[in-house]
């Protein structure tokens, strides 16, 4: 009867063992997926996703990136958790990103420029990269405008306060030039939290072209577009400067980073 048993035990085992190897053989084309921590706004997690779709050189649906999206708009203010030292929001961070991993995430993007302030807490929590939104946006300035002297910085007052952007492109030689307060306060501010709440479109298009146009008074020769928000209502052909979209860069990091990770498989 033992003997019984033992056979029967072993059976199940190879059994089981040769399901569970069924069940991890990975698909062709799923060897590298994209994360994307999302939620910070929705509006802005799906317009990185749309443009990614846009930049992706695909003729097919089995072209496109596969892509797994946590939208987490439960992540608290990104300007609060800053000003009280991030006790509130890293838990949220944290269990975030290492959803995306458990998932099977490669590496992971994070559509929100003011979150970044948290990148290396977030970075250390996973075994996977994140790219560095800002630091693709410095770089993506540096590439394409050497020429240039003065950035002018339309962004969260939270991420202008952290000096993410003062950081990385003044390490690239640049000027940045901000918004004065009232600007910042009353036309900045209240066209993202416009569009965060889906306001009328047109005062928002007109709230950032005002803060545009005051970053080109002041002597910018290029507009960082340094929030997710912000260009889905700014208008590039109301202030005469070229423009870097922060989520656009974000985007196209995206896509080589997938094509880079694929081709080393």
């Amino acid at each position: 009867m033992k003997k019984v048993i033992a056979h029967i035990s072993i059976l199940l085992l190879v059994i089981l063992g040769g399901c569970n190897s069924q069940e991890e053989k990975i698909p062709e084309g799923n060897e590298v997926i994209l994360g994307i921590f999302g939620g910070m706004g929705p509006e802005a997690t799906a317009d990185l996703y749309k443009q990614i779709l846009d930049i992706t050189p695909a003729a097919t649906d089995q072209e496109h990136i596969p892509t797994i999206i946590f939208s987490n708009p439960q992540v608290p203010d990104r300007m609060a958790s800053i000003a009280n030292g991030g006790d509130l929001i890293k838990p949220y961070l944290r269990f975030s990103v290492r959803k995306l991993e458990s998932a099977g995430a490669s590496f992971i993007v994070i559509p929100c420029n003011t979150v970044h302030y948290f990148y290396d807490f977030m970075q250390e929590s996973v075994d996977i990269p994140i790219i560095h939104m800002i630091r693709e946006t410095a770089g993506e300035v540096a590439g394409n405008y050497p020429d240039i002297k003065k950035v002018g910085l339309l962004a969260t007052t939270g991420t202008i306060e952290s000096g993410l952007y003062n950081k990385e492109l003044e390490a690239k030689g640049f000027e940045v030039l901000t918004p004065d307060d009232s600007i910042e306060i009353n036309m900045v501010m209240k066209a993202v939290y416009g569009i965060k709440s889906k306001t009328d479109p047109q005062l928002n298009e007109e709230l950032l072209a005002i803060a545009g146009q005051h970053l080109a008074d002041k002597g910018a020769e290029l507009i960082v577009l340094g929030c997710t928000e912000i260009p889905l209502a700014y208008n590039p052909g109301r202030v005469d400067l070229p423009v870097v979209n922060a989520t656009r860069v974000l985007a196209e990091r995206a896509v080589d980073m997938y094509e880079a990770m694929s081709g080393e498989r």
